[in-house]
């Protein structure tokens, strides 16, 4: 029988004395008795963002045991040597975008909208007959412990155990999601839900496996209706359950949701509709049709493998001013740097000529305030990401024979779209200058569809919109891996800041 070790865990009001195995990472452990972390890089040691407070014996990812006397470690690097003490701290003050609007009003009881972002959760509750939102709350994706982007998660699910942890954890935080917005969920009749392809796959508990490998091919596309009851025993008996269609294995139905509540997909001018996250999916066209694609855009815009990075929250630093004043969420001093700060910074230290044109910086790090800097390799990663957004906006208008005269708004989707500022988007070079003053936010767009969903008029639209869209894949074009390149340099800030 394996030894194992009593570990005692505390995060917030809450402790838990639990037995734990020294064959596991702290990490696991926590993640195996349902306890939040922060580990956005899945456990790789890369995103130093899994940290909590040991006391007692533990063994190091080297090999080396030694005694923690109230220290900070990362969790994904230690294994229990012994009976010892954990503090995880609470994620607090976390910004999620949970914007809601009104829809038709159709059927009895109450509607419960979800969108499950890679990073975030939004729900929203509906009163079917009036259409009107009784409530929303949102917070961060529960799943984040095993990875702040889809490609650690579908590396995770490739085993049923795996597979069966992520699927229960948002089954779970939706449950919780809804108790929170109504005491009695048993009125809940209908439940729409909209995410990408890999999240919508988790949560049905399929595995997204083959999205993972060329040709990236989905089990499933949904887009059907079932019983709840398959998925959650707290809803009325005869509650209905909806997955937004998806177009292809990167393009899912939080985009087909965004084009559907962003009006794109009515809209008779050429639209460019892009949602920024660790993936980049954008659309571009018109009621007529789209062509869509994904890039790779990696976890840089929402903080992750950035030396002092972090989810926009209380702490976090998330603007820059051109003359490097900082602003930080929640006031106070800063603690990190958020995405839309991170943009700000290296937009600020390019309009001071402190970053050049190629991304190289004078000096090692720059302190943005107190002990928040940015480093040269943070200024590589931001350049990667946003390469790989605006070679996808290229890629799109050439496939398409378009030009920026052509496009006659480009919507941004999602949490991260509207707190950025569009100045230091195009100044990086991740939008293009030409079109800044054609950009505006659409919110938390994904949400706004999937309670568009709640009605049969708006399954009926989205089910239209899915069969217009095309797809291009990315990932083999020699057209994109040249926009890509050209991409890479910081070379139109100054059209932007004349």
């Amino acid at each position: 029988m394996e030894q194992t070790h009593r570990i005692t865990v505390t995060q917030g009001t809450e402790t838990h004395t639990l037995r734990a195995s020294p064959a596991r990472t702290l990490l696991e452990f926590l993640r195996d008795a349902g306890i939040a972390v922060q580990a956005p890089c899945g456990g790789n040691g890369t995103c130093n963002q899994c940290s909590v407070v040991c006391t007692g014996l533990f063994c190091d990812a080297g090999g080396q045991t030694r005694e923690y006397r109230g220290e900070k470690a990362l969790s994904c690097r230690l294994r229990p040597a012994g009976d010892g003490e954990v503090t995880v701290p609470l994620s607090a003050g976390d910004r999620v975008l949970a914007d809601a609007i009104d829809i038709p009003g159709e059927g009895t009881g109450l509607g419960l909208a979800v969108d499950i972002g890679t990073t975030t959760v939004a729900a929203y509750l509906y009163d079917l007959a009036t259409g009107r939102c009784l409530g929303a709350a949102g917070e961060m994706n529960a799943q984040r412990s095993w990875g702040g982007d889809v490609i650690s998660r579908i590396q995770h699910a490739r085993t049923p155990e795996g597979l069966a942890a992520l699927r229960d954890a948002i089954r779970s935080q939706i449950r919780e999601l809804a108790r929170r917005l109504s005491p009695d969920t048993a009125k809940i009749t209908y439940v729409s839900i909209a995410g990408n392809t890999v999240m919508e796959h988790l949560f049905a508990g399929l595995s997204p496996e083959s999205i993972g490998v060329a040709p990236f091919a989905p089990l499933s596309l949904f887009g059907r209706e079932e019983a709840a009851s398959g998925y959650f025993d707290c809803f009325a008996p005869d509650c209905r359950l909806y997955l937004c269609p998806a177009v292809a294995g990167y393009v899912g139905g939080d985009i087909t949701a965004g084009l559907l509540s962003s009006g794109a997909s009515s809209s008779d001018g050429l639209t460019l509709f892009i949602d920024v996250g660790t993936n980049g999916e954008m659309a571009l066209g018109n009621r007529d049709g789209f062509l869509s694609c994904a890039t790779a855009a990696g976890p840089a815009f929402e903080g992750a493998e950035i030396a002092c990075g972090s989810p926009a929250r209380d702490g976090a630093i998330s603007a820059v001013e051109t003359d490097l004043k900082c602003t930080v969420l929640g006031g106070g001093a800063a603690k990190s740097l958020c995405g839309s700060g991170l943009i700000d910074a290296v937009a600020a230290l390019l309009y001071n000529e402190i970053i050049d044109e190629t991304g190289r910086m004078d000096a090692e790090k720059y302190t943005l305030s107190g002990e928040v800097y940015l480093s040269g390799k943070d200024v590589r990663q931001l350049q990667l990401a946003k390469a790989a957004v605006r070679a996808g906006i290229e890629t799109l208008l050439e496939r398409s024979g378009k030009e920026y005269g052509d496009i006659a708004q480009v919507l941004l989707a999602g949490g991260f779209g509207a707190f950025l500022r569009l100045q230091s988007a195009c100044a990086i070079g991740m939008l293009p200058p030409a079109l800044l003053d054609r950009v505006r936010s659409v919110g938390n767009s994904a949400g706004k569809g999937a309670a568009l969903a709640l009605t049969e008029q708006g399954r009926r639209a989205l089910a239209e919109l899915t069969a217009k869209c095309g797809y291009e894949e990315l990932s083999s074009s020699p057209l994109f891996n040249d926009n890509y390149i050209e991409a890479m340099l910081f070379d139109e800030w100054e059209e932007v800041f004349v």
